[in-house]
């Protein structure tokens, strides 16, 4: 406890006064012995007891009462953070951390929480005293707007206008220890107010942030939100997409509310069309999924988009993702020799006999020097005699710009080292080749029969159209490598590999009847058919990400003079300047929610979309209490959206005042003293009757 008028505590002497008066009334008297005094000496020894008792109480009550009164006038506080430093201006320094992260776009009766994180830096100000240096720091991106004596009011209420909503995430925590790194503060007196939602929980204790210091911590909580329903996720089932084909989305949608809703409409765009809506109720803290089926119209590059009502988080209220629908695929097929495409070439016919999808390229040649790849979307490679190290650099730049690959393996292939090529290439390496004599054969079967492959496939009776292998190729499987269909010993025959950020599908015996009867089984047709859409339509490009990420958009050889154009979700149009070098884009502007299209010389190249970071989402915040363990210091004050801020702080840092106490103290030892004191008039006319 500490006094501000302490000087007023010499008046304390003042409560020996009831207990001298008390004693002087009890000073002994000569006795004289009357007549009429033999009614006194009537009474009990009981009666005066109790008056005794009576006295003294009378004169402990006097003496609280009297104490509080002077404890009252020296205004005492409890002990605060700042209590030992009272005697004089003291210096200070006062770093003040705003969070303008997407949560505090969450809308209230006050405006958003950013609006009520800016609105208290008055209340602050006004609780800062002496010398105090104020520093005011924005998290995102993170910036320091103001710095010099906390007397500036107007300069620091600019600073504070400059702050401005994002729609980003941020570590918080990181943040605080960067700023507190670098403020080079000697003043006796440090503190740093954080006025955030605390999204995120800490991952570690605040006094490991700067644990040599001598920091005091103020974490301002804001209100929770009361009406918010989100879209959580959106993905596309259906991998494979084809004009006027059935493409299947699933949305999560979620109540991070605190009351029941009902009637909401969930609505599906696609081009800002709607094509699809279901109305629910959501409970509080409870998820939902819904499931969409579309038959997109068109080709080329679809935008999507699920939308909800808006409520007091309106950054979560929609979901945008795009869809791929091929035009063309162009595929580059390459042998050793007529003969040994003759089957593949078969299969391809039948496949563009039902649809004018594919775009088939033909080279027959038994030593690669160079395979020309920039105009390719799929490379089909059967049986290669030779790869030079040119052929497989240009391999490598078609997998690492999204390119797919339909690898049938033989056993013509002279490499030099062929255990080197698969592994620049991420590809399974060669061990042996086993071939069965006579009539013995592999029998097969499916791994994976949820992947996309085999997922309603048009085949009546799967186990009779699986081929019988009569040789292959052994090979050493890596991380990045899934079996699809096994031969009857363990054995892979086709292999799902990915690498680069780009998908091949490896078969580990060529196309030939003397290999296997694959050529002739009903399987052969649709799977490579799926292979080559589920391979054109993989959105290598279209990738969604969170806000602020960097976005790489690989570009052909062909388009790289273009001119690049970014278009993003608010009609902002920006020139993008390609990287020749690696023939990539790299978009760093994408602090917009939303889709974003990317044009070369004014036709629609690519469309990718941002999404907000779940560690945003308004029902994943931090309690007080939570936040109060999680920080696990003294030094740290927690203040609720309830309490009144400037009150608060006032009390957190100079202590807080007990005066009202003292006075209804006194006040009620003078009221019970008056009673207890108080002459009992009923008694005394019985006694003289």
């Amino acid at each position: 406890m500490t006094f501000l008028s302490p000087s007023i505590l010499w008046g304390m002497l003042a409560i020996t006064i009831p207990i001298i008066i008390h004693l002087i009334s009890l000073r002994h008297t000569r006795d004289t012995e009357f007549s009429t005094l033999r009614f006194i000496k009537s009474l009990k020894h009981e009666t005066i007891r109790r008056l005794r008792i009576k006295q003294w109480l009378l004169v402990l009550l006097r003496t609280i009462a009297i104490l509080c009164l002077i404890l009252m006038f020296s205004r005492p506080l409890m002990t605060g953070t700042l209590t030992s430093k009272l005697a004089g201006d003291i210096e200070s320094r006062a770093v003040i951390i705003v969070d303008n992260s997407a949560s505090m776009a969450v809308h209230t009766g006050d405006g958003t929480l950013l609006d009520r994180a800016k609105s208290s830096l008055p209340a602050i100000l006004k609780g800062l005293e002496g010398e105090t240096t104020v520093e005011l720091y924005q998290t995102n991106p993170p910036r320091k707007l103001f710095s010099g004596s906390h007397e500036e009011g107007r300069s620091i209420m600019t600073g504070v206008k400059g702050i401005v909503q994002t729609n980003m995430t941020d570590n918080l925590w990181t943040m605080i220890d960067s700023v507190l790194q670098m403020v080079e503060a000697s003043e006796p007196n440090r503190e740093c107010f954080i006025i955030s939602d605390f999204q995120s929980a800490p991952s570690f204790t605040i006094d490991s942030l700067n644990p040599n210091s001598d920091w005091k911590y103020y974490c301002i909580l804001q209100p929770k939100v009361e009406n918010n329903i989100s879209i959580s996720e959106v993905s596309v089932l259906s991998q494979i997409k084809l004009p006027n084909h059935l493409v299947k989305l699933n949305t999560r949608i979620g109540n991070g509310g605190v009351t029941n809703k009902r009637n909401i409409p969930v609505e599906l765009y696609l081009n800002d069309e709607r094509v699809g809506q279901v109305v629910s109720q959501f409970q509080p803290s409870k998820f939902k999924d819904f499931m969409f089926q579309v038959y997109p119209g068109e080709t080329g590059i679809i935008n999507g988009k699920i939308v909800i009502p808006d409520d007091d988080f309106p950054l979560d209220n929609f979901r945008n993702f795009d869809l791929v629908i091929p035009n063309q695929i162009a595929v580059k097929v390459i042998g050793q020799s007529v003969e040994e495409l003759f089957l593949l070439e078969l299969a391809l016919s039948a496949i563009i006999g039902e649809t004018e999808l594919l775009l088939i390229d033909r080279h027959v040649s038994d030593d690669l020097e160079r395979l020309f790849l920039s105009d390719i979307d799929i490379l089909l490679l059967h049986n290669p005699a030779n790869l030079s190290n040119s052929a497989i650099e240009d391999l490598q730049r078609f997998l690492m710009r999204g390119g797919g690959l339909i690898w049938f393996v033989g056993n013509d292939l002279n490499q030099t080292d062929p255990v080197a090529w698969p592994s620049l290439l991420k590809l399974p390496e060669l061990i042996q080749t086993r071939r069965l004599d006579g009539n013995s054969f592999f029998s097969t079967s499916i791994m994976e029969e949820d992947h996309s492959l085999f997922t309603d496939l048009d085949i009546k009776n799967m186990n009779e159209e699986l081929p019988q292998v009569f040789g292959y190729n052994e090979v050493r499987l890596q991380m990045n490598h899934t079996p699809l269909i096994k031969l009857n010993n363990g054995h892979p025959l086709l292999i799902e590999s990915k690498a680069f950020g780009s998908v091949g599908f490896v078969f580990t015996s060529p196309l030939n009847l003397r290999w296997n009867d694959l050529p002739v089984k009903g399987l052969l047709v649709p799977l490579l058919h799926r292979m080559l859409i589920l391979l054109a339509t993989r959105e290598f490009n279209t990738q969604p990400l969170l806000v602020g990420q960097d976005k790489i958009i690989d570009i052909k050889g062909e388009n790289i003079i273009a001119e690049w154009i970014l278009k993003t979700p608010d009609e902002n149009e920006i020139k993008l300047i390609p990287d020749y070098t690696n023939e990539k884009l790299l978009i760093t502007q994408t602090s917009e929610l939303g889709s974003y299209n990317v044009f070369a010389d004014g036709i629609l190249f690519s469309s990718f979309s941002t999404e907000l970071s779940p560690h945003e989402l308004p029902s994943i915040r931090i309690e007080g209490e939570t936040l109060a363990e999680g920080l696990g210091i003294e030094q740290a004050r927690i203040i609720e959206p309830t309490q009144h801020l400037g009150s608060e702080l006032k009390e957190i840092r100079y202590g807080r005042s007990i005066w009202r106490l003292l006075l209804f103290i006194a006040l009620s030892c003078l009221v019970i003293e008056s009673i207890i004191g108080r002459p009992n008039t009923e008694r005394l006319k019985t006694k003289e009757q």
